[in-house]
């Protein structure tokens, strides 16, 4: 069978321009993700790692300048082989497939090329014309037609103007006003800020419910939340005066000898305490 030492030869042909194109297509990879971790000062990240601000002052090799740019590189190139391995694993359509290639470059032989490549082993009358007409048309066909020329001048294209970037941005230290180390202490600023407030709004909503009485009042028609805690004078004087202290004294015969009461309230309060001072009384002589 003619057809087989044929695509064996057009294989080799192609398989040499697809890798090219591969190996473009990774260096274009690389250089763009070197470029990235430049302008935006992506080698902090890596002083993250124990003992990486160590190593930066303990060796003597290169300066802290050159340093950080090898740990660019060596981070664009590890992002360079994880995407590469993430896009063989997932990208099914992009193996290099001879039989589909040739098909869906040279429409005439659609179906026949893949048929005759699957019969290979099996030789008779049928199948020995179809090798016959498959090999005319292969031996006819323009190989060079199916070569990716665009794909390969393309990333070429990009692979040198992204270098010609890094390689200026390189030499004259220059990098965007951006801080990986500064946003990163800004987000857990921002975080421990926002913890805070939400501990004190926490803290300030927390109702002393030891005497069980809602401070909520209703003043025209509307709920008016209250926050009154007797032990600290709020709503109640510091100090007793003589009229209430008698009146005082003469009801509190009604009380357990051993309550301890608070200070007395101001006659000065509003009236919209009252139903509460009345309601606090009566839960301290229900005890």
């Amino acid at each position: 069978m003619l057809v087989v030492p044929l695509l064996e030869k057009y294989k080799k042909y192609l398989t040499w321009s697809y890798r090219t194109l591969g190996f473009l297509k990774t260096a274009e990879k690389f250089v763009v993700s070197f470029l990235v971790m430049i302008l935006f000062n992506l080698y902090e990240l890596a002083y993250y790692i124990p003992g990486m601000d160590k190593l930066s002052r303990s060796q003597e090799y290169l300066s802290t300048y050159w340093f950080n740019l090898c740990l660019m590189a060596t981070g664009a190139l590890v992002l360079t082989l994880l995407i590469s391995l993430i896009y063989r694993l997932f990208d099914r359509k992009g193996k290099f497939n001879l039989i589909s290639l040739l098909e869906t470059g040279f429409p005439e032989l659609k179906t026949k090329l893949s048929t005759a490549y699957d019969n290979r082993q099996n030789i008779n009358i049928v199948t020995k014309n179809l090798f016959e007409d498959v090999h005319g048309q292969l031996t006819g066909i323009r190989i060079r037609k199916i070569i990716p020329k665009n794909q390969i001048f393309r990333s070429f294209l990009v692979l040198l103007l992204v270098s010609g970037a890094v390689t200026f941005c390189i030499y004259e230290g220059f990098s965007l006003d951006i801080s990986p180390g500064k946003i990163i202490e800004n987000l857990r600023d921002n975080a421990h800020n926002l913890n805070a407030r939400a501990y004190e709004e926490k803290e300030e909503t927390v109702s002393d419910s030891r005497y069980k009485v809602e401070a909520v009042i209703i003043k025209n028609g509307d709920q008016v939340e209250m926050k009154i805690n007797p032990t600290l004078g709020l709503g109640f004087t510091s100090q007793i005066d003589g009229n209430t202290a008698s009146k005082f004294n003469e009801s509190s015969g009604n009380f357990d000898e051993k309550f301890t009461y608070s200070q007395t309230y101001s006659e000065n309060l509003p009236e919209e305490y009252e139903p509460l001072i009345k309601q606090y009384f009566e839960t301290l002589s229900s005890k």
